[in-house]
């Protein structure tokens, strides 16, 4: 699955930041004379759904890092935080049923969390794997590093499994040994660096774990408040590909996904939206698939809907369209994915 040239700034949420003062404090730092008084307390009296731009939250990372003298800081920070650091996904994530929906509901949300990437999930034979597409230009590599790190950790924790192994490739050039060291104790697999995709893999196994803490109840109810509270992020920060991938999605549930009706939703003639589209290097068919894979991933995650209610819901006109179009995408049909997401051999 492609991704479009990042453009945007983004933003991070509050309570990620105020893991990096819980740290430094922790690690006997002051934040005070590192940010200065007002900004620190300014972060820590601020409530709601207030977050930091990008600049603020990488200028955040640096600061730390250097503070400390620790060029593996990102790396050691993920291993300290919590659900409470990550809101609403944080226990979202914990009222999942398995590894394998959890990895769909990152996928789906983690720009509550940070705007620096996207996690895209995908299945190749007895592997998966997570890739982080950036959302915008050249994140830094502690961002990277942070993200990656954090998720192989709370799988672990997640599962109440410390002995869960994480291969790991990085776009990056190799780092510090020190940083490389605490990247093999973290992942536990083989780790590389330079390669073309920022990209965690993972046996396929994995997905059937259970996830300890899972309450379908509970889970419902916070999907309901997370497509809420993405919803405002799109509206407010995300950008033109961004919101037209959210507006597709609603135009698939709602059987309004031509090419006419997405213009009419966004307000704009059909020949300009493929204008604007080409900017991005994308054509209309090209962002309708990535919003469908994404979308059938999701749908293929619930055991209650058919193959034919997952091909009505993404605007197939029968399932074997939608079949052909998944083998496409990823290589393997859908009732595959589905196996091998619930574990069944």
């Amino acid at each position: 699955m492609g991704s479009a040239a990042p453009t945007r700034e983004g933003s991070a949420s509050l309570s990620y930041a105020l893991a990096v003062l819980e740290y430094l404090e922790a690690h006997g730092c002051d934040p005070v004379p590192v940010f200065g008084t007002d900004w620190v307390e300014g972060l820590r009296r601020a409530e709601g759904p207030l977050r930091l731009s990008m600049s603020e939250w990488f200028h955040l990372l640096r600061k730390a890092s250097v503070a400390l003298g620790d060029p593996a800081f990102a790396v050691r920070l993920a291993s300290t935080i919590k659900a409470r650091h990550l809101g609403l996904l944080g226990f979202l994530l914990m009222s999942c049923d398995s590894v394998g929906a959890a990895a769909l509901i990152l996928q789906r949300y983690e720009q509550l969390l940070d705007s620096v990437n996207a996690a895209d999930f995908h299945i190749d034979g007895d592997f998966c794997s997570l890739t982080w597409r950036p959302l915008i230009a050249s994140p830094p590599v502690d961002a990277i590093l942070l993200s990656m790190s954090l998720w192989a950790n709370h799988a672990r924790w997640l599962t109440e499994r410390d002995d869960l192994v994480v291969d790991v490739r990085f776009t990056f050039e190799r780092p510090a040994d020190e940083v490389v060291s605490c990247l093999q104790q973290t992942f536990g697999g083989q780790v590389q660096f330079g390669q073309a995709l920022n990209q965690m893999v993972i046996p396929v196994a994995y997905l059937s774990l259970p996830v300890v803490q899972r309450n379908r109840e509970v889970h419902a109810s916070l999907r309901q408040q997370a497509d809420s509270e993405l919803t405002r992020l799109l509206g407010e920060e995300l950008g033109f590909l961004a919101h037209l991938e959210w507006v597709l999605a609603q135009g698939l549930e709602q059987g309004r996904s031509t090419l006419q009706q997405t213009a009419e939703t966004v307000n704009m003639a059909p020949r300009t939206l493929q204008d604007r589209l080409a900017q991005h290097g994308l054509s209309f068919r090209e962002l309708l698939d990535r919003v469908r894979h994404r979308l059938a991933e999701h749908h293929l995650s619930n055991p209650s809907l058919s193959l034919t209610a997952v091909a009505a819901r993404l605007g197939f006109s029968d399932q074997s369209a939608f079949q052909h179009a998944y083998k496409r995408w990823t290589g393997q049909a859908p009732g595959e994915f589905r196996r091998r997401l619930s574990g069944q051999r």
